[in-house]
C-alpha cells in the first residue's frame, strides 16, 4: 500500500531509501485509490 505525499516533499528520498511505497500527488489522482480510514482509540486517556 503506497503512502501518498505532496512532491516536493524532502522526506521522500529518505522514505523510499527505506524501501517504503511512496507515490507523489500528481501520480495518484491518475490512479483509482480508495482512501483508508483509520480510527485511533486512546484506551487509557488518563495515564
Amino acid at each position: 500500500m503506497p503512502i501518498k505525499i505532496p512532491d516536493q516533499l524532502p522526506a521522500t528520498n529518505i522514505l523510499r531509501r527505506e524501501n517504503i511505497f511512496v507515490m507523489s500527488q500528481t501520480r495518484a489522482v491518475s490512479q483509482n485509490i480508495r482512501p483508508l480510514k483509520v480510527l485511533l482509540l486512546n484506551l487509557m486517556p488518563k495515564k
